[in-house]
């Protein structure tokens, strides 16, 4: 079975939707390590729409088109979509952060090469329609 979500782009949408991964996952026999692996990629990819994404020719206050978020269990992996309609970005050419030093004090900055790392597979596209499409495979183990 494939999880399809609408997932609004705010913290309870985001809250929302790792639940329902989570749950689906559950129900997939996914095991527990695999189902929070999942769950914190969701949290990387979807937190970044939230905190960074900018929104071309939407009227300013105007909430952003919910993203979409498909999940499905493949052959040693679990595949995650997720579509957005944000200004482009791909998240296989932004620039790698540098790696914190115990006087780094900064917060966040690691999320991608966080989901670079876990990802089997990563795939990213602009759709003509101007939707994002970022896509990854997360090993079971």
């Amino acid at each position: 079975m494939t999880l399809r979500l609408q997932v609004p782009i705010s913290l309870a949408g985001l809250e929302a939707a790792q639940d329902a991964a989570e749950a689906w996952a559950e129900g997939e026999g996914v095991p527990p390590q695999a189902a929070l692996r999942l769950r914190l990629v969701i949290e990387e990819l979807v937190a970044n729409l939230v905190e960074h994404a900018s929104w071309p020719g939407l009227p300013p206050g105007a909430a952003p088109p919910a993203a979409r978020l498909e999940c499905a269990r493949e052959a040693g992996g679990l595949r995650l979509v997720l579509m957005d309609a944000a200004a482009p970005f791909d998240p296989i050419a932004a620039p790698q952060a540098a790696p914190p030093t115990l006087e780094d004090d900064r917060v966040g900055g690691l999320g991608l090469a966080l989901v670079r790392r876990m990802s089997a597979e990563l795939a990213y596209q602009s759709d003509p329609d101007g939707w994002n499409r970022t896509s990854l495979v997360l090993r079971i183990a």
